[in-house]
């Protein structure tokens, strides 16, 4: 959508977000598989060495188990939980769809947004009919006077175009909600789709083209003004692009620090009248604000004072199109370039998954509410709990033990650990719909007031302070992330359950897994970015010089570290681009393995003694690497190491586990084996 997100920075442990092409289950139902574990030894292969690659001794069961399907781009531990929930949500949407009068208004949206979406006859009887009012709108653009009431309106509606504006908490201030204004309008998945000169990326730009082409001729275009509105989309996107920070520059938030007024950042945009589009867009017309990237909107400014208005019409209708490609033959091209030629996907998903996914990501408080009643008891949220302040005991424990560190950035990063909040399950005051109207049979029009309301409701925090209780995950989401502008660590309640956190499991399981990804969320408060902002939120340097410098140092050392990696042929990681994951999954894992110890000497567990022939310390280790069990496409690989700040899984195990001598202690390995780096890298 074209505006920015709560945070800026909100810190994940793994882009598994429901996605439309990336993630659907296996072709064996939920119900017939295994029983989920977080420490299973049955997908343990001792036939490999530990000590050579820990990854695939922990992991080359499940792969034998669970061949990679053909709609999937990837598929991993993550992905069997999330499919276990979305088959829960069916269940609840399939329920709450029947029309009746006992619904509730939450019943009644989720079920007539899934239901419309489910009705692939109505959506292609209607074809583009729904958008003909947008496509007549944008046609009728007679004038570059016109385009800030226009781009607003589009905004609003999700439509990603020349740039993105929305709500974030101020840098310097991170108590108060601004504006932000943001580099955005590109169809392709970052800046460097457009500038790199290899083989592979030239490729991809050609089908990117073929692909804009087919959208406009299946909207009713000629062959031949398809192809000439394709070769125009391209060119306006490549200067944008170009005018675009990287995205390893868009990872530093001083890059994006650029303070100033409504007044002032208007003025620089004397081809684009920031009045009107602030008046159009609904926002406050004074006040401070953000512009991340005044470079882009230089070229911005002059970019639509220079190009024809056939083609700025063109360059809207196509992202128009491409944020509303509802109709079967649109929605199957999107799928055919997005998922298949960037990432390897053989086979579309079944529409339900795709559907119940649309309805969480859209309506997602809605339907939590229901989930977390029917899948997440109170006493659940009192062991994440627990677990959070044991991972967090044994960060504070972790901070005295640092020799590169001062005792005065000590003192401010203790500060910063106890300031830390908690934020576990579900909100505390649930999303208000009620002034969001769901109509059946309207897929199109839902999606449209959906992105209106969500806009709007984004808007009206300017101005305001932060409510640091609200979430910017749903529920059922099986992922967890760190917000450094308000120091809080949020973890959904889909996360607790297996395969990473078991009641019925031991500590050891436990801590290896769920532990290493509560202190993952907390490293992130500490890592590259994170450390950038005090404990309350604000982008303020509390460091000594010479502590940010022996920082520096440690850092560079992962960075190297995951340089060296090539996931695929010709594609190198990006080790400043994932350098904050990395140092949480290290620093993370760590501090897991610290408390677990601590756990298990106040429980008086007998380290010696064996379950499944594997003692307390080895299963911490093997539970740790079977939450990152993944199989991924080449295609995916590729697409990840470009524009991922997450390493692939198997180097978040192995390259993980090598910096570590307690996992080496653990399994008897020596110095000589692949699994024992010789130069270990540690920052936390």
């Amino acid at each position: 959508m074209s505006r920015l997100p709560a945070s800026l920075f909100a810190l994940g442990v793994l882009a598994v977000a429901p996605a439309c092409f990336a993630q659907s289950p296996q072709p064996q139902s939920a119900q017939s598989k295994p029983e989920l574990r977080v420490f299973d030894p049955s997908l343990i292969d001792t036939s490999v060495n530990p000590c050579e690659n820990f990854y695939r001794y922990s992991c080359n069961g499940w792969f034998k188990r669970n061949p990679l399907p053909a709609d999937e781009t990837s598929y991993g531990r993550f992905t069997e939980l999330f499919e276990l929930n979305r088959l829960r949500l069916r269940g609840i949407l399939e329920a709450a769809e029947a029309p009746s009068s006992l619904r509730t208004p939450n019943e009644q949206k989720i079920g007539d947004a899934y239901e419309s979406c489910m009705n692939t006859a109505a959506i292609d009887k209607q074809g583009l009919a729904p958008l003909r009012p947008e496509l007549d709108r944008i046609a009728a653009l007679q004038s570059v006077n016109e385009l800030p009431t226009l781009l607003a309106h589009l905004h609003r509606l999700g439509v990603d175009a020349f740039f993105s504006m929305g709500s974030s908490p101020d840098f310097d201030n991170a108590h108060n909600v601004i504006a932000f204004y943001g580099s955005g309008g590109l169809g392709l998945p970052e800046r460097d789709y457009y500038t790199r000169t290899d083989p592979k990326s030239v490729e991809q730009r050609r089908q990117y083209v073929e692909h804009v082409q087919k959208i406009f001729t299946l909207s009713g275009e000629s062959d031949a003004q398809a192809a000439k509105d394709a070769d125009t989309v391209l060119a306006i996107e490549t200067r944008l692009a170009k005018a675009t920070l990287t995205i390893t520059e868009q990872r530093d938030p001083q890059n994006l620090n650029h303070p100033t007024t409504i007044a002032a950042f208007a003025k620089t945009l004397p081809n684009f009248s920031l009045a009107e589009y602030v008046t159009a867009a609904r926002a406050p017309a004074v006040g401070k604000i953000d512009v991340t990237e005044p470079k882009f909107f230089a070229e911005f400014n002059a970019l639509v004072a220079g190009t024809p208005l056939d083609r700025i019409r063109t360059y809207l209708r196509w992202h128009l199109l491409h944020a509303y490609a509802v109709p079967t033959s649109l929605d199957h091209e999107t799928w055919h370039f997005y998922a298949h030629i960037l990432n390897g996907a053989q086979q579309e998903q079944d529409r339900w998954k795709r559907c119940t996914s649309m309805v969480d990501n859209g309506l997602g408080e809605a339907l939590g509410q229901v989930y977390v009643a029917k899948y997440f008891p109170p006493d659940a949220k009192v062991r994440a709990l627990k677990m959070t302040l044991a991972i967090e005991k044994a960060m504070d424990q972790d901070i005295d033990g640092l020799d590169w560190m001062s005792p005065e950035t000590k003192a401010k990063a203790k500060e910063k650990l106890h300031a830390v909040m908690n934020k576990i399950g579900y909100p505390d005051k649930w999303r208000d719909y009620s002034k969001l109207t769901i109509k059946r049979n309207d897929d199109i029009g839902n999606a449209e007031r959906i992105r209106a309301f969500d806009f709007d409701r984004d808007l009206a925090k300017i101005g305001k302070p932060v409510d640091k209780d609200e979430w910017q995950m749903t529920p059922p989401t099986v992922n967890a992330y760190y917000d450094p502008q308000q120091n809080n660590v949020n973890f959904p309640a889909g996360y607790f359950q297996p395969p990473f956190f078991s009641n019925k499991e031991d500590d050891a399981a436990n801590y290896g897994d769920m532990g290493s990804t509560i202190g993952h969320e907390l490293t992130h408060g500490f890592d590259d970015q994170g450390r950038q902002f005090d404990k309350d939120g604000n982008l303020r340097d509390w460091w000594t010089k010479a502590d940010e410098q022996n920082f520096n140092d440690r850092a560079e050392c992962m960075v190297k570290q995951y340089d060296a990696i090539e996931p695929v042929p010709g594609v190198h990681l990006n080790g400043k681009l994932t350098l904050g994951e990395n140092l949480a999954d290290l620093g993370g894992l760590w501090l897991a393995w610290e408390a677990w110890q601590e756990q298990a000497k106040a429980e008086h567990i007998d380290m010696h003694a064996t379950m499944n022939g594997y003692t307390p310390d080895q299963r911490f280790w093997i539970a740790y690497a079977q939450q990152w069990c993944t199989d991924t496409r080449p295609e995916q690989l590729r697409t990840q190491a470009q524009t991922d700040p997450h390493a692939p899984d198997e180097y978040r195990t192995n390259s993980v586990l090598q910096d570590l001598p307690a996992f080496a202690r653990s399994f008897s390995c020596k110095k000589t084996d692949k699994m024992v780096s010789a130069n270990p890298c540690r920052v936390w």
